[in-house]
């Protein structure tokens, strides 16, 4: 059989290179019975999909059945009756629980919709946007649609690729998918058991456009809820074992990002099993709302911004050698804590500072935090607003990157990854009026960018917080160690020959 069979579905045939065929008339009574099967086929498929209907939403469903069965007894009259005591019953329903009319009827009446629109004009879509492949019969073909996963605000797609077509053709035409489909936006990601086949994620409510507050809970290093998907589900961040790089233009909402993870972290913080080393280049401007949640904030100077990372990465030399031949995963308690170092804009240490030598020393300490951090139990955050190569150039030491408003398509793929643009994450796309809003991609778990929208914490709530959960232990920023060049030359020799 052939492969075709499998991978993807023939729609139709060149009608130019096809067989001239000779049409015989076979009579009336032949015609009339090719009609009669093909209303038959169409009807067996329509009557299958109202089942279908009735069952996928279930007051529907109930009611046709008791107008059904109260025909079968007592006649027009009782289904009359019945049908009147349905629509009052539906009014007072939606009028007292508009809640639950939405959920159990209006959303899954919709959702039911849109499977039976995806099915039906999948074909013809995917050949509109030149989603198609010809084989060696000069067939047509077109991915497969293998099963559609509906949500309330976002539908994902599960398609199967023909030969000739890869996720980067479907992603090419996503505008398309997009105006089609009447989405928000259409981003392709793959599949992360079968190769062969792909995800499109139709996104169709933007649930990013309000801020939410999340509660403070139980603190879990590897679900840090910070924020909200654009499915709706909670954006938990992983920080065990991950250095975050946050870049976005001004105002885009890069104190957003770190004023959600104080807020997550906070109860840690006043525990005592989590520190904070805030590592502020702007006089203070920033983290100064809430120095009582830091263990050490370095504000005042370019050679205290530096005395602080090289403690840092003191502090990481010594536990590695610490947990030396005992485990390769640093384990936080009060005693050994876990430090998070959070650089405001770091592109001031590795970049802006004139002294070249400081600047080094800088660069040195950031790097050993980075490379040999993750595993200590120190995690870095920075946060940058310009991400060219020349600026920030341990970027790719970052596992988790989130990619606020941007200014070009060029500096998504600086900060997320060549083909994270393809991928759907268009920073530059992102509304002025959403600041908070990004994308999210982390090397070690997926690849694949995902829409997120961080909490919105005011000053007032953060000098609260501040307040409320300070952290046990407050420690100065030490002397930064003057290292003296060796001026020493050597001796020139001369032959006195």
């Amino acid at each position: 059989m052939s492969a075709t069979l499998w991978r993807g579905q023939t729609i139709r045939r060149r009608a130019d290179i096809q067989r001239t065929l000779i049409e015989r008339d076979h009579g009336p009574f032949a015609t009339a019975l090719y009609g009669a099967l093909w209303l038959l086929r169409w009807a067996l498929w329509a009557a299958l999909m109202g089942l279908w209907g009735l069952v996928y939403v279930p007051p529907v469903g109930a009611v046709v059945a008791l107008l059904i069965v109260t025909g079968l007894v007592l006649g027009p009259w009782g289904v009359s009756v019945i049908a009147a005591l349905a629509a009052g019953g539906a009014w007072a329903w939606a009028r007292w629980s508009p809640g639950t009319w939405a959920r159990y009827l209006v959303r899954r009446g919709e959702r039911f919709w849109r499977r039976l629109r995806y099915r039906w004009v999948w074909d013809d879509v995917m050949a509109a946007c030149g989603i198609k492949a010809t084989d060696a019969a000069h067939r047509i073909v077109v991915p497969r649609l293998v099963w559609v996963g509906l949500g309330d605000h976002v539908d994902v797609l599960t398609v199967q690729l023909c030969p000739g077509v890869t996720l980067d053709t479907i992603a090419a035409q996503a505008d398309g998918l997009r105006s089609e489909w009447a989405a928000l936006d259409v981003r392709v990601t793959r599949h992360p058991r079968v190769r062969t086949w792909g995800l499109l994620r139709v996104v169709l409510h933007d649930t990013l456009a309000e801020q939410q507050h999340h509660a403070r809970n139980r603190v879990d290093l590897t679900r840090l809820p910070i924020g909200r998907r654009e499915d709706g589900e909670p954006w938990a961040l992983r920080l065990l074992g991950r250095h975050l790089l946050v870049a976005g233009a001004s105002g885009a909402g890069k104190g957003s990002i770190v004023t959600a993870l104080l807020w997550a972290l906070s109860p840690a913080i006043a525990d005592g099993w989590v520190r904070v080393i805030g590592v502020d280049p702007k006089g203070g401007m920033e983290f100064g709302m809430y120095p009582e949640l830091l263990h050490m904030f370095a504000w005042r100077s370019e050679a205290e911004l530096v005395a602080a990372l090289e403690h840092a990465a003191a502090l990481t030399m010594a536990r590695c050698e610490s947990l030396q031949g005992r485990t390769r995963l640093h384990r936080p308690t009060i005693d050994d804590p876990f430090h998070i170092i959070v650089v405001d804009e770091i592109a001031s240490l590795t970049s802006y500072i004139v002294d070249r030598a400081l600047k080094e020393r800088g660069r040195v300490a950031l790097g050993t935090l980075l490379s040999k951090g993750r595993a200590a139990g120190f995690s870095v955050v920075g946060l940058v607003q310009d991400p060219r190569k020349e600026v920030l150039e341990l970027r790719n030491l970052f596992t988790v990157k989130v990619g606020l408003r941007l200014d070009s398509r060029n500096e998504v793929a600086m900060v997320l990854g060549d083909s994270a643009h393809d991928r759907g994450a268009r920073c530059e796309d992102i509304d002025l009026d959403t600041p908070g809003v990004a994308y999210v991609v982390d090397d070690e778990d997926r690849r694949e960018p995902i829409k997120v929208r961080a909490d919105f914490h005011d000053d007032a709530g953060m000098r609260w917080l501040a307040t409320e959960y300070a952290s046990p232990t407050h420690e100065g920023v030490p002397e930064l160690v003057t290292k003296q060049r060796d001026t020493k030359r050597p001796d020139k020799r001369t032959d006195a020959s």
